[in-house]
């Protein structure tokens, strides 16, 4: 069915189904009782429509919304500011994009305001942009995103307004993402927000030729990873067979691995049930470098690069070699985060992605996210931050129809090259995997590549050395946050 034919039944659908709950509260009740049973069934429907006039998007099976007052805006314009979106609106490829289209049309409509999404800014100049607009009171978007690391600063200077005060956000619905929900909550006070499930995150890519060839099951990381066994020692183990030398002349011909360090440490740390810096019971930060876990993390990193287990790019090599390793077929295995699967559809061979491995059975599957935050800035008066708030949760509210536990799984089967990543390895990333929060990014001047890992990865110091060198400068910088936020948090 073509794209119009879609978009006009959709339409049509969507008028019909949302037609009670948008005129409910206009019906008066018939004044004369009916005998017949239809009549009197019908009005106890039309009472508990007016008693729940919802969102247009209030569906009997979808997630928890709450009431959505009638509520002109007086044709506001809201911009809400990214870096990567173009000015004019894309033109849809799937039914359910068309539907997101023409609900966002019906609201704006109902509520009198119009809102879009456009870059303001490019992905260097983000962070500043915000900071700079914002304290001149001219923010450059109603609402803007940034990305965790940037939020130190602002967040510090108190450039954010406390969502936790607005009326017409209520982040006990489902809707809302709770890894964004709880990096950003600081006593009392919220100052970010993100909808939806979280972007997935770092796993493990793997060649299946490679793995043929070496005598193994090209297919062994998934079932592995579904029987539980995908654990420290069996990586090891399937390292030892994929480090192969075909003519043994003494040359690797192919490499068990080869990764980017800021994404195979942090990776191993997060596995292991360690943080760089973590947030205890009073919400206050503290330097988690020290705890066991995290050590240990470091410490297996280490055992793998000195088994030789890490393939070394050639010395003129530019710095990410290693998607070129991959790519080529040099190495059979590279920790790397979903989003790079995008870039191996021309790849020649098939590759399959699944979590990082757990450090042993007994343990659960551990992953990170770090999504974008959306945020509202604290120049804004409150009657103002209302009604952004307010056109915010309608934008972000889920498209009528498509409300279903799977329907996030579409947008990235067409990235795999078997189905088994989306529907056994992203799946568990949301639904069996231990979420790991780690909040470096919120304070502002930890670098953890600079300040640890290149020296860790390179074997210019050993975990021990680094962790005793930084301590006092992290020390420092994490007493500094907490006071800062302390501040401007209420408590």
């Amino acid at each position: 069915m073509k794209i119009k034919s879609i978009r006009k039944w959709l339409l049509i659908l969507m008028i019909l189904a949302m037609s009670l709950s948008l005129f409910a509260a206009c019906r008066k009740k018939d004044e004369t009782e009916s005998s017949d049973s239809s009549k009197v069934e019908q009005d106890k429907t039309d009472d508990v429509a007016k008693e729940d006039d919802t969102n247009l998007d209030t569906v009997e099976e979808g997630p928890t919304l709450t009431p959505i007052p009638d509520l002109d805006l007086g044709g506001m314009e809201i911009i809400i500011g990214d870096w990567w979106s173009s000015d004019e609106e894309k033109e849809p490829t799937t039914a359910q994009e068309e539907a997101t289209q023409e609900y966002r049309r019906m609201i704006q409509e109902k509520y009198n305001f119009k809102m879009k999404q456009v870059a303001v800014s490019d992905w260097n100049g983000m962070q500043e942009t915000f900071t700079t607009s914002v304290m001149a009171e001219d923010p450059a978007a109603e609402i803007m995103l940034l990305g965790p690391a940037w939020t130190a600063q602002p967040l510090a200077n108190g450039l954010f307004y406390d969502l936790a005060t607005l009326e017409h956000l209520d982040f006990t619905e489902s809707k809302w993402n709770q890894a964004v929900l709880e990096q950003m909550t600081y006593g009392d006070s919220i100052f970010g927000m993100a909808s939806g499930k979280s972007e997935p995150k770092l796993g493990i890519y793997f060649n299946k030729r490679l793995f043929k060839e070496a005598g193994l099951d090209p297919d062994l990381p998934y079932d592995l990873q579904a029987s539980g066994d995908w654990t420290w020692d069996k990586f090891e183990e399937l390292c030892e067979e994929l480090l192969i030398d075909n003519n043994n002349d003494g040359v690797i011909d192919t490499y068990p691995m080869m990764s980017f360090s800021a994404e195979l440490i942090p990776g191993a740390i997060t596995a292991n049930n360690g943080k760089f810096v973590g947030k205890d019971e009073n919400g206050k930060f503290y330097n988690a470098i020290h705890e066991p876990q995290f050590i240990e993390a470091l410490q297996w990193v280490v055992k793998l690069i000195n088994k030789g287990y890490e393939m070394k790019g050639p010395e003129d090599a530019n710095w990410d070699y290693f998607t070129t390793a991959f790519m080529q077929a040099e190495v059979a295995m590279i920790a790397r985060e979903q989003y790079w699967a995008g870039d191996l559809k021309d790849m020649e061979d098939d590759w399959g992605f699944v979590l990082f491995p757990k450090p042993d059975k007994e343990s659960n599957y551990r992953v990170y996210f770090s999504d974008n935050i959306a945020v509202i800035p604290s120049c804004y008066d409150e009657e103002t931050a209302n009604k952004i708030a307010f056109a915010y949760n309608l934008w972000t509210n889920p498209t009528p129809g498509y409300e279903g536990d799977d329907d996030w799984k579409q947008r990235y089967y067409p990235m795999y090259r078997d189905e088994r990543a989306v529907d056994e390895t992203l799946a568990m990333m949301y639904d069996v995997a231990d979420v790991v929060y780690n909040y470096h990014n919120f304070v502002y001047g930890i670098n953890t590549g600079d300040d640890m890992i290149w020296s860790i990865y390179g074997l210019q110091a050993t975990p021990a050395e680094k962790i005793e060198e930084i301590s006092s400068k992290w020390d420092a910088l994490i007493a500094e946050t907490n006071a800062n936020i302390e501040k401007i948090s209420n408590k």
